[in-house]
């Protein structure tokens, strides 16, 4: 079975519009662009990556094949109706379509009824339904389930009863959609949170928390089962974006999560829960990778609590790639950083050579990373985005 990888930043904008004749924004184009290789690191010895054949890419993958055996080949979109099987970051309908015109094979494209069963799976209201189940399946979390506005005057009511409360669009991409109601009686805030009600049909109103750690459990679904992949320990930047975060084994990841928490029956007793429940709601419906982010934070009384549902993200995520990267990649006992750095000013090469000479990199006897800096991805003369990871 031969299988495609596809790298789609794009694709929780792609949801949020909903249609097929979508244009992605400039900088979602240029993420997919810069990091369009990015899916060889989670891939299977066998598989291909979409992206340009050119020297600068055959090159890069060649050395990065023989340094850790992945087995992976990149192929342009001419290929793409030699593949039974494609596995992008995420499935809305415009990627459909862009690949069924493509000349796509009908068994490697999810129907359009199977693709709108993925958008409404994504929308955030399956928070609501995730919450309820966690709090009938594990003792001891506090019930700070999300509502969902479809007016005006509930989302003020909501934002005037828990001060500084976050609004949400039920579909939009990472760190975007997101109004905090700092002040309720704003023309600002009305104009938004109106907006995003008459575009999308409601919003979602979350009450604050005091925050102490974000991380997330990953899952996997295939012929409706499900999979734990593993832990993920994150850091967003000012606009809640993906800007790093934390690689080592699922093991350590558990030991520093349960650290910080102070209750390892307690995190188990989620991730169990957060099994069952994927596997119920979701995997009847869908494959591929998914991400559910959670958070440690500090209740009223000051003592540690666990939101098991921030959100749900139906598609591959950054916390899916630092995951496998922490287990297959890193030597045992090591720790590391997953970073996707942005910068309209970055010269390439000398960004480059001058983090690899400051990080040298190093592997162990078994042919793992042992220290220094790897990149996920090519850098090219005009990158902005980069991906790399510094044990």
């Amino acid at each position: 079975m031969s299988v495609l990888r596809i790298f789609n930043p794009e694709h929780d904008l792609a949801l949020a519009f909903g249609g097929t004749n979508y244009t992605p924004p400039p900088m979602a184009r240029l993420l997919r662009c810069d990091l369009q290789l990015l899916p060889m690191w989670i891939g299977d010895k066998g598989d291909f990556v979409l992206s340009q054949e050119n020297e600068s890419n055959n090159c890069w993958i060649d050395e990065v094949n023989n340094r850790y055996g992945l087995g992976i080949s990149v192929v342009s979109e001419e290929r793409i109706p030699d593949f039974d099987t494609i596995i992008p970051w995420g499935w809305n309908h415009y990627l459909r379509r862009r690949l069924f015109l493509d000349g796509a094979q009908e068994q490697a494209l999810p129907s359009l009824v199977e693709v709108d069963r993925i958008r409404q799976l994504s929308h955030r209201r399956i928070s609501i339904e995730i919450h309820r189940l966690f709090l009938e399946r594990v003792r001891g979390l506090r019930d700070i389930t999300p509502v969902e506005c479809y007016d005006m005057n509930s989302v003020l009511e909501f934002a005037r009863k828990y001060p500084c409360a976050y609004t949400k669009a039920p579909w939009s991409s990472s760190g975007k959609g997101i109004y905090r109601a700092l002040d309720v009686n704003g023309l600002d805030f009305t104009r938004w949170c109106s907006g995003i009600i008459k575009r999308q049909g409601s919003i979602m109103c979350e009450r604050p928390l005091d925050a102490v750690q974000d991380f997330a459990m990953e899952f996997k679904c295939a012929e409706g089962k499900t999979e734990f992949v593993g832990y993920s320990i994150f850091n967003n930047d000012t606009h809640s974006s993906f800007s790093g975060g934390l690689i080592a084994s699922t093991e350590s990841l558990h030991r520093s999560i349960v650290n910080t928490l102070g209750d390892e029956r307690l995190l188990n007793d989620v991730r169990d829960a957060a099994l069952s429940i994927v596997n119920d709601l979701i995997a009847p419906h869908y494959s591929g990778y998914l991400g559910i982010d959670m958070m440690i934070y500090r209740g009223d009384a000051g003592d540690l609590c666990l939101n098991p549902c921030i959100e749900l993200n139906l598609r591959t995520t950054m916390g899916v790639v630092s995951s496998i990267l922490g287990n297959r990649f890193l030597h045992e006992g090591v720790s590391g950083t997953f970073y996707v750095d942005f910068s309209k000013n970055v010269v390439a090469e000398s960004y480059r050579r001058a983090l690899e000479t400051e990080y040298p990199l190093m592997l162990a006897a078994d042919g793992k990373i042992k220290s220094g800096v790897q990149f996920l991805t090519p850098l090219y003369p005009d990158s902005q985005y980069t991906a790399y990871i510094k044990v």
